[in-house]
């Protein structure tokens, strides 16, 4: 992940506070070096007893700053307020229940609170603690409370065996989840963050399906899931409800951490997930790659490779076109939105296009070409592409990260049905 300009560095103020977890901050740290932000570190004197200030100063190539520096007398103007004037984004990882009780009830003691008191920039939250006490009640109202803060991306803590042993919510979110939300962010025009998508519904497909022909053998398309997931996750980030349906994804499942989803196998279990949801969502973004062709008969043995052709000559049958008959009962404030992967010149691409999203139904179709060195499939790989409307939209967006593309892609339709 690179962001957005690589002659100038983003400025990244990173707050850690005393959880366990802040022993994987300095690998965030060097990955973050790495991908050209520039990075300040401000560590809480019980984070101090967790990790190494030195550590942090050599990774981030700057001076860690400690709560004793607050007030020193080197200082020509508050601290807290020069930090706050310097960053970009603020990211503070991991957020302790202290911290989060400090800053939501205005107690402004400590640098970090103090930080928190005066920033009004973009600043990414990643929660860290045991299981009780982060669904404490009063936890939870404060971090109800920090939800209304627009300058707010919050990160729930993730699922899984912490540091107390027990199994439970409450481990900071990946590392890798925390980069992303930040590109997200440099994403955006001079990094400003809104929750402009809240009370909103999302459904999203994404990935491949697959097919069998036997025991041993299926069909399927090339999908990595990645396209999907980066819609999802940038959905979410902007405050709508999100529910991604997908293939076997070939990414890092960090990605897809704090994301309500489903992994489906067939066409037919993809359409059974679509038919349950598709009602109650304001927007579908139907990006899976449908496998166009099944088996109609069942064989769980395997078929001998002499008899293979025959039995796909008399089995085949075409998958029918998801899209479109989903797009047969599409309520009026729902938007449908469809993709498809082109070879070949747009202009050439755009009479079938068109059709397409007559054929098809959707309010939209996005076209990305897949046959240009260095875009299309995988997580890494850059996209750039065309979103047509029935009527004359033709909106190019020029090749760029698929996070940079997938939020890109989303203001475009959102503004067009304000």
């Amino acid at each position: 992940m690179k962001t957005k300009n690589k002659n100038y560095k983003t400025k990244v103020l990173l707050l850690i506070t005393g959880s366990i977890a802040a022993v994987r901050i300095p690998l965030l740290v060097s990955q973050l070096a790495k991908e050209n932000y520039e990075i300040k570190c401000v560590l809480s004197k019980n984070a101090e007893k967790l990790i190494k200030p030195l550590s942090l100063s050599i990774l981030s190539r700057n001076p860690c700053i400690l709560e004793e520096d607050q007030w020193s007398n080197i200082q020509s103007k508050p601290l807290h307020i020069e930090l706050c004037n310097w960053a970009d984004i603020l990211i503070i990882a991991p957020l302790t229940a202290t911290t989060l009780s400090k800053w939501v009830t205005g107690n402004a003691d400590g640098l970090i609170p103090s930080i928190l008191m005066a920033n009004i920039k973009p600043i990414i939250v990643a929660p860290a603690m045991n299981t009780q006490m982060w669904l404490n009640k009063a936890v939870q109202k404060n971090y109800k409370n920090l939800q209304n803060y627009e300058n707010v991306l919050s990160l729930q803590p993730s699922e899984g065996l912490l540091a107390c042993d027990a199994i439970g919510i409450g481990k900071i979110p990946p590392n890798d989840l925390i980069q992303l939300a930040l590109e997200f962010i440099t994403s955006q025009n001079q990094n400003t963050y809104h929750k402009d998508l809240l009370n909103k519904k999302i459904l999203i497909t994404g990935g491949c399906t697959s097919e069998k022909v036997d025991s041993a053998r299926h069909i399927t398309n090339k999908s990595s899931g990645a396209m999907g997931l980066m819609l999802s996750q940038v959905a979410r980030f902007r405050g709508a409800q999100v529910r991604y349906v997908h293939g076997p994804l070939k990414i890092d499942k960090d990605l897809t951490d704090g994301i309500q989803r489903y992994e489906i196998e067939t066409s037919d279990d993809l359409i059974k997930v679509i038919n349950n949801e598709i009602s109650n969502c304001d927007y579908f973004f139907m990006n899976a790659a449908v496998s166009d062709f099944k088996m109609f008969s069942d064989h769980s043995a395997k078929i001998p490779k002499n008899k293979i052709n025959d039995h796909l000559i008399k089995n085949f049958e075409l998958v029918p076109d998801i899209l479109k008959k989903i797009s047969e009962s599409k309520k009026d404030n729902q938007v449908f939105v469809g993709f498809c992967a082109f070879t070949g010149s747009i202009e050439e691409a755009k009479i079938i296009i068109k059709k397409k999203i007559i054929q098809k139904g959707c309010d939209y179709l996005f076209a990305n070409p897949i046959d240009l060195k260095g875009q299309g499939f995988g997580y890494l790989a850059q996209n750039e592409g065309w979103l047509f409307d029935k009527k004359n939209i033709e909106h190019h967006i020029k090749k760029t990260s698929k996070i940079d593309l997938a939020n890109k892609l989303i203001t475009k339709i959102i503004s067009q049905k304000d």
